[in-house]
């Protein structure tokens, strides 16, 4: 238990904490690898799998074939990973995807730890410099960074599909102020969603006072789904994910 614990307290910086290790393995590259480009079954690189050691069960990603198109496959069941994707410094202003989510998580709640898991979420981290933070939130990544990684993001931005939120809601993650949310789609379960969001815009809702010097390059994007709070199910889909 004390074990199962530890872990859960780490999973709001699991994202961050395994994206700053995937931008040290060299070279990342500066646009991302479509999801469409690679055969049925494997991943393709640089897009990888990554998760929390400690929790036993990770959501499963794969590629197959929706409709004469090569889409990724979400499949979450109690369970918890990232798929991470590292940029060299990416300066872009816009991202655009399509998702499905066809199963929701049950009993999911966005606003408590116990209810923390999603059936698809689309993020962005952010290569933002310290001097940029204010001072409090400035020990908290230096803490982080002291705990689990010196390369530890100081700011991420998560689009999530959610069952209970009504789309534009923002709220914190329920596990670090550093993380913030946006719901973009509630139910509407089996159809495909177009996106296009405009990064900037985001940020500075998001961290109005980071935001301040503009939009900070970006370091990594990342897609996951988790039940693990919950012990939930779901699956969803999504298709390339492309900057502008």
């Amino acid at each position: 238990a004390r074990r199962r614990l530890a872990a859960r307290r780490m999973k709001p910086f699991a994202a961050a904490v395994i994206a700053a290790l995937l931008l040290a393995a060299p070279p990342a590259p500066a646009a991302l690898t479509a999801f469409s480009s690679a055969a049925a079954g494997s991943i393709p690189a640089p897009w990888q799998v990554v998760t929390l050691p400690k929790l036993p069960k990770h959501t499963r990603y794969d590629i197959v074939a929706v409709d004469d198109e090569y889409v990724l496959r979400v499949v979450a069941s109690g369970s918890y990973a990232n798929l991470l994707h590292p940029l060299a410094g990416s300066r872009a202003q816009r991202l655009s995807w399509r998702w499905r989510v066809v199963q929701p998580i049950e009993d999911s709640d966005l606003t408590r730890k116990g209810g923390d898991d999603v059936p698809a979420r689309v993020c962005v981290l952010f290569d933002l410099p310290l001097d940029r933070l204010r001072l409090g939130d400035r020990l908290k990544v230096e803490l982080g960074r002291a705990l689990f990684d010196p390369s530890l993001p100081a700011a991420s931005l998560c689009y999530v599909w959610d069952r209970r939120l009504a789309p534009g809601t923002w709220l914190a993650n329920a596990y670090t102020d550093r993380v913030r949310m946006l719901v973009l789609r509630r139910g509407g379960y089996g159809a495909w969603a177009e996106e296009s969001r405009d990064l900037a815009a985001d940020f500075a809702r998001a961290f109005p006072h980071e935001a301040r010097d503009g939009l900070p390059p970006l370091a990594a994007i990342g897609v996951a789904a988790d039940g693990d709070d919950t012990g939930g199910a779901s699956l969803a889909y999504i298709g390339d994910l492309k900057l502008h």
